[in-house]
């Protein structure tokens, strides 16, 4: 008798638990959207206000290789951080490397809370400007 209730208590967790964990929670997504801006590292768009352009001395790209978290600096100093497009979320990271001190056109969805944003990383590419002034006058459009 005793195994019959631990029998009957067991298929009723199962019958209560196996919904519960089968709807996962549903995000309403619009159309992709793509943002530009420069992939840099996080410590120096933090610490760093009055630098929008990476300098061409090469620290964003050891912060990079050092493992720094990788943003986006969008003209308007909005920073959005590159996420997986899939779920789980996997590491991006690989994808984002080859362009990291780049002005760079991402392609994703948006998502925000409590005031940090985040895109996924659908698409990302590089866009090339001329280089006819210093690196700090460059200006955002393409040309």
């Amino acid at each position: 008798m005793n195994s019959m209730k631990r029998n009957f208590a067991l298929a009723m967790l199962f019958v209560v638990a196996v919904p519960a964990f089968a709807q996962m929670p549903t995000v309403k997504e619009g159309p992709a959207v793509s943002i530009v801006g420069y992939l840099r590292d996080s410590g120096c768009v933090h610490r760093y206000h009055e630098l929008v352009t990476p300098l061409p001395n090469g620290c964003v790209e050891a912060c990079g290789r050092g493992g720094s978290p990788l943003v986006v600096l969008t003209r308007d100093e909005h920073v959005y951080h590159p996420i997986s497009g899939e779920m789980p979320d996997v590491d991006v990271r690989p994808k984002l490397l080859p362009f990291v001190g780049k002005l760079v056109k991402v392609t994703g969805h948006i998502y925000s809370r409590g005031g940090s944003d985040g895109i996924s990383l659908e698409l990302i590419e590089e866009i090339k400007v001329w280089r006819i002034a210093p690196v700090h006058w460059l200006k955002w459009e393409r040309p």
